[in-house]
């Protein structure tokens, strides 16, 4: 956005002087140009508190910007010589806005992404998103611009990145004490409740018989459930009639229990459909799962029952837990044994390790006899 600052001569001729460039991407943005050479005071503030955040003085051909990077709704402020010269308040209405991805993380991208909608009705505007999942949400979202991570998208009035990155000018709270989709709401600055995104899939029911799926892997070991807990689980399972069907994509055998052979996205949303319900724990496919719209049994007792979303979730809370959420702590994601208060010890993980197939099985009963 540009803004030429004019002056009248003696002849009442309009004269253009130094221009003011301004934009909210990646933060408040202001760059004085031209070559009138005049110090200017810039000011940023908070359009709903007046609490000016940032203000500097910088000469023309110099610019200045904001840490803050989440969203606030700046109203802009510049003198000269103690005059107020330029004013700007924040309105994206019919204007480009970028938001950027900043994890691959299936369940992230699925917990985020129905925020960027929210954003562009609360907004009005013209809106550009660049997700690791495209493909899940592209067709479903007709009135969104969906770009490859990393592309340059041009003409932009304002930038924002999610992400979790433990840096208060980019999320103003620690986002593992938060629910992963207050992640969203906090940077684009909505306010926070639950919602399910929509997600691209046509039904394809090539499953027969009565399934469950389960998903027994992640990516950490802190998330992790005992091998001997989801045999019994799968082995009761199958007496009740149900096939059981793993669809992790890593290779993880249990008695009674099919993997998929076809591992593509396509297939597992397939089998996900299919089944009467799923059985996981706090990762991307129990994301999935829940924005299909599947029951979702989760097995998480290392982080707080809000984290993720609503479901039937399996914890045991007479041990230690929750470590995840707790603000003294930060996950290591090159500690695969990450464990921080019983690391190296017997108790190492004792959160997952607490709970038994029957305290699962008591979970699922409502489900299997209905």
């Amino acid at each position: 956005m540009i803004y030429n600052e004019l002056k009248k001569n003696e002849d009442n001729v309009v004269e253009i002087k130094n221009k003011i460039l301004y934009n909210f991407t990646d933060g408040a943005f202001v760059e004085i140009i031209g070559d009138r050479s005049l110090y200017y005071l810039v000011k940023f503030i908070n359009a709903d508190t007046d609490e000016v955040l940032y203000e500097t003085r910088i000469m023309n051909n110099h610019w200045c910007r904001t840490s803050i990077k989440y969203f606030v709704r700046w109203r802009i402020e510049i003198y000269e010589k103690n005059h107020l010269i330029f004013t700007k308040t924040y309105d994206a209405k019919e204007k480009r806005v970028y938001i950027a991805f900043d994890s691959a993380s299936l369940g992230d991208n699925i917990a985020w992404m129905p925020y960027v909608d929210e954003f562009r009705k609360k907004h009005d505007c013209q809106m550009v998103v660049s997700t690791f999942k495209n493909f899940l949400f592209e067709d479903v979202y007709p009135d969104i611009e969906f770009v490859n991570p990393g592309t340059i998208v041009d003409n932009l009035y304002a930038m924002y990145s999610i992400g979790w990155f433990y840096d208060s000018n980019r999320e103003p709270t620690l986002p593992n004490t938060i629910p992963l989709q207050k992640t969203a709401t906090n940077i684009l600055g909505l306010e926070f409740q639950e919602l399910t995104p929509y997600i691209n899939y046509v039904p394809r029911n090539i499953f027969d018989g009565k399934i469950v799926t389960i998903a027994t892997n992640s990516t950490a070991g802190c998330k992790f459930w005992t091998r001997d807990g989801w045999q019994e689980l799968i082995n009761y399972l199958t007496r009740k009639g149900y096939r059981v069907i793993n669809i992790s994509k890593e290779d993880n055998p249990f008695e009674n229990c099919e993997p998929l052979d076809d591992k593509s996205m396509q297939n597992t949303m397939d089998a996900i459909s299919c089944s009467s319900f799923f059985i996981g724990l706090s990762s991307g496919l129990s994301w999935l799962a829940w924005a299909m719209k599947r029951p979702v049994v989760m097995i998480a007792n290392f982080t707080y029952e809000d984290h993720e979303f609503k479901c039937i979730r399996v914890t045991e809370k007479t041990v230690c837990h929750g470590c995840w959420n707790k603000p003294e702590f930060k996950f290591d994601r090159g500690d695969w044994n990450w464990c921080p208060v019983h690391k190296d010890t017997p108790r190492m993980h004792e959160c997952q390790k607490a709970i038994f197939a029957t305290d699962v099985i008591e979970k699922i009963y409502p489900l299997i006899h209905t």
